[in-house]
């Protein structure tokens, strides 16, 4: 069973949506009313040699990224970081100053976006793991993955394939690039991107944690749609193709299906699409793009991707192409319940 069967199974044991939770189980993050106004709940966990490896990142790299990967699930609702709290596991034999260091690198991102920690618990246990849930704030009732509709366009922010590519490196026995590496160590969530995209009217949002085809799947489920992406406007990592060529991965899987981009994917009316994509891109300082549309579901693929490899290449099918904790051992990401 993979880990996305086993989520659809849990399902009947979660609330769904009420007069108190407007977005239940099944979306990036919970939107619960607090006091009259609309709340977002996102959860993650990271844990040692699943999401990091203490040989490439240090305390402060795992800090921060247990921060930026719950950001940017309240990113993908449209949200602003509020309060958080942590769920620490320490093994013995983690000495104080490395516990230190992580929560050092947790207030470096609480900084970047804003967010407040205010508690938490730590218990003693046989592996580093780390737990961050955070709340944030909504102007409306928060950005949901089953909006889209069909003539969407589909709008990407931030790029592609960079860690993915550090660690292809890393499995290949070469040195990883620095600036590649980067990205599986401090991770970007994009906040003020996700509030963009809100304010030009998307249908839909995701973020890219465990990749391409598999995230925009779920967007499509999710919406009882279709997607076609245009391979030559996905938005590759510098210095990817180069990295992935000589660790002799492949390409395709790297960039569409390898996970940690934590890009901001949305489904934008496609009169508004164009706009969205140039202010999000000024808002974050990375690059943004209009990469496909949204399609009438069909007897087809789901995810199809055209125009990657020489003219005349035929279109390939992305459907459920990204990671799987349950069957997958060699990439790493995160996905919200």
């Amino acid at each position: 069973m993979g880990e996305f069967d086993l989520l659809e199974q849990l399902g009947p044991f979660l609330s769904g949506a009420d007069a108190d939770v407007l977005v239940g189980h099944g979306d990036d993050a919970a939107v619960v009313t607090v006091g009259g106004e609309s709340v977002c709940l996102a959860v993650d966990v990271l844990v040692e040699e699943v999401h990091f490896r203490r040989d490439l990142s240090s305390m402060a790299d795992v800090g921060w990224k247990a921060v930026a990967v719950n950001c940017s699930d309240v990113a993908a609702m449209g949200g602003r970081p509020w309060v958080g709290v942590i769920g620490l596991s320490r093994p013995a034999e983690v000495p104080t100053e490395d516990v230190l260091a992580l929560y050092e690198g947790m207030r470096a991102a609480c900084e970047e976006w804003g967010l407040r920690l205010v508690g938490g618990d730590t218990v003693d246990a046989g592996a580093l793991a780390l737990s961050v849930t955070v709340l944030g704030h909504l102007d409306g009732d928060g950005v949901t993955r089953s909006g889209a509709q069909v003539g969407d366009r589909l709008v990407l922010v931030g790029t592609l394939g960079a860690a993915a590519a550090a660690l292809a490196q890393v499995d290949a026995g070469r040195t990883p690039d620095e600036g590649l590496l980067r990205a599986h160590r401090r991770p970007r969530a994009l906040v003020a991107a996700g509030q963009v995209l809100a304010a030009h009217a998307a249908n839909a949002l995701i973020d890219v944690s465990d990749g391409l085809g598999a995230d925009l799947g779920h967007l499509c489920a999710a919406s009882g749609v279709a997607a076609r992406l245009d391979g030559a406007f996905l938005p590759i990592a510098p210095g990817v193709a180069d990295a992935v060529a000589a660790a002799g991965g492949d390409l395709l899987r790297i960039v569409c299906g390898g996970g940690e981009d934590f890009a901001l994917l949305g489904a934008v009316p496609a009169e508004r699409a164009e706009a969205a994509a140039r202010a999000a891109a000024a808002a974050e300082g990375v690059p943004a793009a209009v990469i496909g549309e949204v399609l009438v579901a069909g007897a087809g693929p789901t995810v199809l991707l055209e125009g990657w490899g020489p003219p005349g290449s035929p279109p390939i099918d992305l459907t459920g192409l990204g990671y799987d904790h349950y069957h997958d051992s060699d990439q790493r990401s995160d996905e919200s319940t």
